[in-house]
């Protein structure tokens, strides 16, 4: 028996489920003006910063991932992935 099922935690194996979390409150004008960048590429006018390590990011990252790029995002809100 693996240790996780010994603690009484399912494996998710990556399900929308996970552990870990990340969420933001906006208002509405907040909204309007980041759903522009809602479906665009993470390599997409990467005219950004991450905050946390300074690598370029896209519009996309510094609105919906914190203003980070992927790798620290990950580290932020979902470490045991």
């Amino acid at each position: 028996m693996e240790d996780d099922e010994k603690e009484g935690r399912k494996k998710d194996n990556g399900s929308f489920w996970s552990g870990g979390s990340f969420t933001q409150t906006m208002d509405s004008r907040e909204m309007k003006e980041k759903m522009k960048t809602f479906h665009t590429k993470h390599d997409e006018d990467l005219h950004f910063s991450c905050k946390a390590c300074n690598a370029k990011i896209s519009a996309h990252n510094k609105d919906w991932h914190d203003g980070m790029c992927d790798g620290c995002f990950d580290k932020a809100y979902f470490p045991e992935g």
